[in-house]
């Protein structure tokens, strides 16, 4: 089962087009989806933000990740700019193995970190179980 992303990820020419004409557009910084037996996690790589700047919302099965940030990168004269700190919303599609009401979220380090469990009862149908022949 696996999560499912709602938003597109950037063509493979997208980066060659927004740097020569200067366009900016709503970079998602970078992140990891995994899974084991009893939870989905999703990790964003966000450094130089604050838990502040992050809402993370729960409409229907849709989880929205949107960061609002208020620092501005103009008034700085950067030779190099890696990673940012302006905005960005990434949405993505609960499957309804998951447990809704048990959400956790938390951000240190430069890493927001969801964690999304599964139901309890759909975890113990994941078993591996032997059926033994008569």
């Amino acid at each position: 089962m696996n999560i499912i992303n709602r938003t597109n990820n950037n063509l493979m020419f997208d980066d060659f087009i927004f740097d020569f004409f200067n366009v900016s557009n709503n970079i998602v910084p970078p992140h990891n989806i995994f899974e084991n037996d009893t939870e989905f996690s999703v990790e964003f790589s966000v450094p130089g933000s604050d838990k502040k700047d992050f809402t993370i919302e729960l409409e229907n099965d849709n989880l929205r990740v949107v960061r609002k940030s208020k620092k501005s990168i103009e008034d700085r004269s950067y030779s190099r700019l890696e990673f940012d700190t302006k905005s960005f919303e990434k949405s993505f599609f609960l499957p309804d193995s998951v447990d809704q009401s048990k959400i956790s979220s938390r951000y240190e380090n430069g890493v927001l970190l969801i964690t999304i469990p599964k139901k309890k009862e759909i975890v113990l149908q994941n078993k591996k179980k032997t059926i033994t022949i008569k």
